[in-house]
């Protein structure tokens, strides 16, 4: 009698643990990262197909028995499994997964992939990493960062240019620039004139991807080859290069950041140039020559191109001509997030003054984008960004061998004071320069040929619903 008692009890102990452990119970919570809620964590009963997701809060609800176990996982952070046991309510703190964001990029049309999954070459690069360079051409940040690429710079100074090249040139008349796509929009990277010739030289008016700031870069992924860029059509047969900006995301305290930099330039080399001779050809002194093969300068007095008696000596009119250039970059921004909803602001003022006097670049950018989700498991998303820029450039540079460009400088006859013209025009009102110089400028304000400002605006505004 007693041993069918306690096989009796030991049966309904057993059951009662059973419909305990089997019973269905309602399991909530938050998920959070650096203080701040997540919206848009997997949150999976491990081993069945039951899931949900955090809303634009972080708060999360799901039905599990006390021996289920939650997954949470989150593209960029770790993968995090908790027992249920007796807890009803679940709070999760998410830890970043530096070592899995490599293997995450953003292809065509902004869709994120594990790169290990693609068939093409993708690269990318973090936006931190173009902001430490501090060039104030976003193309000239791309040197040596991304494999196959290659930036060609036409020219020095300020509002230069550069063309991009991936895998080289596939075209011997079109172009061979990959094409850039800024959040969806795409953007021409135009590098001035087209019959930009050794002869036949025109100003440099800078490209077009240089009008970007890269304080606003989040990624900047390259699709490198057809395949990759195929979504894109035939202007990305040379490739793609995606950028995509920053939208705000959650930061303590009220998340402005300034920065501020500044830099100076100076001509790093020079070619050696001869400091013997002066003006004239065959030890011969000619007030009228280019050339710099006349007599030995000793000091000697002889009438020089204005008719006046001067000691013949040489000159470096490298040094006397250039300047020191300086670069002043300053950045303020500001992002945060609530819910589910999040904003980016920015503005961007470049100061750059080259080394030739009277070049000089000054670019403003002002973007702002705000990003919201609502509905549904947050499956709705407006994404607003207006962006402007406008880039003004005094004395752009010119490219090609003609007088009106360093030849100039370096050609002057050696015993010839290029100081001697900075007045531009003398008391009569006419421009000053020697008779050898035939159709030659002036031989200061040569390099200074373009002297009036040169501007252009680029405004975009780009929204989307998802």
């Amino acid at each position: 009698m007693k041993k069918n008692y306690l096989r009796c009890l030991s049966v309904l102990l057993l059951t009662l643990l059973s419909i305990t452990a089997s019973a269905q119970k309602p399991i909530t919570g938050t998920v959070r990262e650096n203080s701040a809620p997540v919206s848009g964590v997997n949150v999976a009963v491990k081993g069945t197909a039951k899931v949900t997701q955090t809303g634009s809060d972080g708060k999360f609800s799901i039905s599990a028995n006390a021996t289920d176990i939650l997954v949470f996982t989150m593209v960029g952070s770790l993968r995090q499994e908790i027992l249920v046991g007796d807890q009803q309510t679940i709070n999760v703190t998410l830890s970043s997964a530096e070592s899995e964001l490599g293997e995450v990029v953003i292809t065509a049309l902004g869709i994120r992939r594990e790169k290990k999954s693609l068939g093409y070459g993708v690269q990318e690069v973090k936006g931190e990493t173009l902001v430490s360079a501090k060039e104030p051409n976003l193309a000239n940040t791309l040197t040596g960062k991304i494999a196959g690429l290659q930036v060609v710079r036409s020219s020095d100074g300020p509002a230069g240019s550069s063309k991009i090249l991936l895998r080289g040139s596939n075209s011997l008349t079109g172009s061979n620039q990959p094409l850039i796509v800024v959040d969806g929009v795409p953007i021409d990277n135009f590098t001035g004139a087209p019959d930009n010739g050794y002869w036949n030289r025109s100003l440099d008016r800078g490209n077009g991807i240089a009008d970007i700031n890269p304080d606003d870069i989040e990624t900047l992924s390259v699709l490198k080859g057809p395949s990759a860029a195929a979504l894109y059509g035939s202007r990305a047969g040379n490739g793609v290069i995606l950028i995509t900006t920053k939208s705000g995301r959650a930061q303590d305290g009220l998340g402005i950041n300034a920065s501020s930099s500044f830099g100076m330039s100076s001509i790093f080399t020079n070619p050696e140039r001869q400091n013997s001779f002066g003006q004239g050809n065959t030890g011969v002194y000619k007030a009228a020559s280019t050339e710099s093969w006349g007599p030995k300068a000793d000091g000697q007095m002889v009438t020089n191109w204005n008719g006046q008696q001067v000691g013949l000596s040489t000159y470096n009119n490298v040094d006397n001509y250039m300047q020191q250039g300086t670069n002043i970059n300053n950045s303020i921004s500001f992002q945060q997030m609530y819910k589910g909803s999040s904003v980016y602001t920015s503005y961007n003022r470049l100061e750059d003054e080259g080394i030739v006097p009277g070049t000089k670049l000054l670019r403003n950018n002002l973007t702002a984008r705000a990003v919201s989700k609502f509905g549904t498991n947050d499956r709705w998303v407006t994404d607003t960004k207006i962006q402007y820029s406008n880039t003004k450039a005094n004395n752009r540079p010119i490219g090609g061998r003609d007088g009106s460009s360093a030849y100039t400088l370096y050609m002057l006859p050696r015993s010839m004071d290029i100081t001697a013209f900075e007045s531009a025009k003398n008391n009569a009102g006419n421009m000053l320069w020697f008779d050898g110089a035939g159709s030659q400028v002036n031989p200061y304000w040569s390099n200074q040929y373009n002297l009036n400002e040169d501007s252009r605006d680029r405004f975009i505004v780009n929204g989307s619903v998802k």
